[in-house]
């Protein structure tokens, strides 16, 4: 990580523009406001795009009278400086992964991303409206003067690996690149011999021998960048799944009139939807690709999937005595997931 596991990979993917929202202000309604907030990909990255669209459509359904300046990451400062920028008055709000702050306060961490700890990322994202992950992710800004908006899509992950691994036990002794924090903890506790390597030496280093696999992306962004044609399996072992959200300085969300709040909400929510479609399509295209030349798809067990999670679990338990916020995430996460089975 800068970290949310390397810019949550650098990629990402194009905006599903028939996703839309019907929600339109009347321009004689409403003060106009001005914000700028910085996202957490490059400005070529479709998933940037995306969040241009965001703050176009922002604009243009509030009838001008709100203007976001849609950043990249960079754009003001680094990834995980945003929450600093937004103190010091440098931007006023961002797309980011609470990941990116994990070393500000554990219950980012576990915000961030929920690891091994569920079968799917949609039984996760039912957490935050059903779940009372919303409420918590509003508590968790707010006690670090934001203010929270909603969740926004970010798919489950592959890894692309040079052996066919089929569970736990293949972990072991497995050279992998994990990048610092949550995830590489509980692979270590699985056994693999976790490296720390920047994204741009991973492609050398899979060739080479180097390592054996690498934590990524999903499917379809680890095609883009070519990792397939160095790693023959892709395995999908649930191992990861981060979270991507919306956020704003406290002080300048709660001058915003509710009927703005309201739009940007529903904005938020639609971004999310339309990225959920087009990255399933494109991880659907991407796997019929690898297949096409000779990728193996590895899908784990429940089984094994459950003996990953026990050592999320451990990193969790752990994370949890840090921090009562992060306690509170995990302690509702694991509630929510008894409640739905």
């Amino acid at each position: 990580m800068t970290t949310r596991r390397t810019v949550l990979k650098t990629g990402a993917y194009a905006f599903a523009v028939g996703v839309a929202s019907p929600f339109v202000i009347s321009p004689s309604r409403a003060q106009s406001f001005s914000l700028r907030m910085q996202g957490f990909l490059a400005a070529a990255s479709p998933t940037h795009r995306a969040f241009e669209k965001f703050a176009a459509d922002l604009k243009e359904k509030s009838g001008g009278k709100l203007a976001i300046q849609a950043l990249p990451v960079g754009g003001a400062v680094g990834p995980a400086e945003t929450i600093n920028a937004i103190a010091a008055g440098i931007l006023d709000g961002h797309y980011s992964s609470s990941s990116f702050f994990a070393a500000r306060d554990p219950g980012f961490t576990v915000f961030g991303d929920t690891g091994a700890s569920y079968d799917t990322v949609d039984a996760r994202d039912r957490w935050y409206l059903e779940g009372g992950g919303e409420d918590i992710g509003r508590e968790l800004y707010a006690q670090h003067g934001l203010a929270y908006v909603a969740n926004v899509f970010w798919p489950s992950e592959h890894i692309p690996a040079k052996k066919p691994l089929k569970g736990v036990a293949d972990l072991k002794g497995l050279k992998i690149r994990v990048p610092p924090g949550f995830v590489a903890e509980y692979f270590g506790k699985a056994g693999a011999s976790v490296v720390n390597l920047p994204g741009g030496e991973v492609f050398n280093a899979l060739q080479s021998g180097v390592l054996d696999a690498t934590d990524w992306a999903s499917p379809g962004q680890n095609y883009e960048v070519g990792l397939y044609k160095a790693a023959k399996f892709s395995i999908d072992a649930a191992h990861s799944m981060p979270a991507t959200e919306i956020g704003f300085a406290k002080a300048k969300w709660e001058a915003l009139p509710a009927e703005l709040k309201q739009l940007i909400l529903t904005e938020t929510r639609a971004i999310s939807a339309a990225l959920k479609l087009q990255i399933r399509k494109d991880d659907d295209d991407a796997l019929a690709k690898m297949k096409s030349e000779g990728v193996e798809i590895v899908t784990w067990s429940k089984e094994e999937i459950g003996k990953l999670r026990a050592f999320t679990a451990e990193v969790q338990d752990a994370l949890a005595a840090k921090g009562p916020i992060a306690k509170k995430v995990i302690e509702s996460h694991r509630a929510f997931q008894k409640k739905i089975g």
